[in-house]
């Protein structure tokens, strides 16, 4: 049965530009997908559409999203590609470059990306290498994907020996993040949201100050702990403001290191040991879920090296505790096994691998921190 939700609440609208002089509209707010024929037609779109999506997102938003668009303005095609990181493979990857072969598809035509992390870096990979760059749209319809995955321009699909080992940069033309698709979420899929929120609030004061993000008068570290105070709601007015909030982060981060080569970096606390984890796991365990594990383990470490205060690693574990979120290495890991996973990790330089340390206060982070191969197993 399709899902309906009615359409309530302001549309906050932000044109981000970045160094490499690309413009992206960002719309966030309820109903904020209702806005994609305008979208198409500001950025002088072609008539073809393709909408790449998923199961357990066409049955819930597929057919509103397509009364959205006239018939007699575009000619729409959709493709649904699996649920998950199965999605991100080069098997679908090529399935899409036929599919707007087939349909002939120019430059000036679009792709749709309607659904999480996983058709979002799909989508914006067949995007950015079909003839060389096709418009690209993108309506995260997680939590995870609306704060995080959809948001940067960065693309990927995973390989055999690791996660988003092959990958672009390329920017969407336009980012709809719409609260309301939120309400068809499961509950597991919105706590894996919340890690990536967990993250940036982490991170939040080094962004602030190297960046023209302002923090405001309470962290985000105290909004989150806020909101953890009850079991997380979708509509919660709470967690709109922590989307709007982590969306402008990712903004400031990206428009001033789009390709990161330095500040950006801060936007892969956990992720080293994230991605090592979800591999070795066959992607049991989800990327919220294994990110949250990488961030305790990176916060554990920091302490080890008295970078840290002991209590802020219990208040992250307090904080993921209440987010029903894991923050140990399931039970069983084989080490040496994660080790080799991470020694794949994109990061590598010869014979050190870059990570973002916690470093002095919940807030602040080393995104330069360079530890060498040998010593990873200090990390589990």
């Amino acid at each position: 049965m399709r899902h309906k939700a009615k359409h309530r609440g302001p549309v906050i609208t932000m044109n981000w530009n970045t160094t490499l002089e690309v413009k992206t509209r960002v719309a966030v707010g309820a109903g904020s997908r209702q806005k994609l024929a305008s979208v198409l037609s500001q950025i002088g779109a072609g008539k073809k559409v393709l909408i790449v999506c998923q199961p357990a997102t066409a049955v819930h938003w597929l057919r509103d999203l397509l009364d959205t668009l006239p018939q007699e303005d575009y000619q729409v095609t959709t493709l649904e590609v699996p649920d998950g990181e199965q999605a991100k493979s080069t098997e679908w990857l090529l399935r899409i470059w036929e599919h707007l072969e087939a349909r002939g598809f120019e430059r000036n035509d679009t792709v749709v990306g309607l659904g999480g992390g996983a058709v979002s870096d799909l989508a914006g990979f067949a995007c950015s290498t079909y003839l060389r760059g096709l418009n690209l749209v993108l309506i995260p319809t997680s939590l995870l994907a609306q704060v995080d995955a959809a948001i940067g321009g960065k693309n990927g699909i995973n390989l055999p020996s690791g996660k988003n080992l092959a990958g672009t940069f390329y920017f969407p033309k336009a980012v709809l993040a719409d609260q309301e698709v939120l309400s068809s979420l499961s509950p597991a899929d919105l706590r894996s949201g919340l890690s990536e929120i967990i993250k940036y609030a982490m991170i939040e004061e080094t962004v602030d100050k190297a960046t023209d993000y302002d923090r405001g008068p309470r962290p985000l570290l105290d909004i989150v702990d806020d909101l953890l105070q009850n079991p997380v709601q979708h509509d919660d007015p709470t967690l709109s403001g922590l989307i709007s909030s982590c969306i402008k982060i990712k903004l400031f981060v990206a428009a001033k290191d789009p390709q990161e080569s330095n500040l950006r970096r801060c936007l892969n606390l956990g992720h080293t040991i994230g991605h090592a984890i979800e591999s070795l796991t066959e992607y049991r365990l989800s990327h919220g879920e294994a990110v949250a594990i990488g961030m305790t383990q990176m916060t554990k470490y920091a302490v080890s090296l008295k970078k840290l205060p002991k209590d802020n690693l219990e208040r992250v574990k307090d904080l993921l505790n209440r987010a029903e979120l894991p923050y140990e290495l399931p039970k069983g890991t084989n080490k040496e096994k994660l080790i080799s996973l991470m020694h794949n990790d994109k990061k590598r330089t010869a014979d050190k691998i870059k990570l973002v340390l916690p470093v002095t206060r919940l807030g602040v982070v080393d995104f330069d921190y360079q530890l060498p191969l040998q010593d990873l197993s200090k990390l589990v």
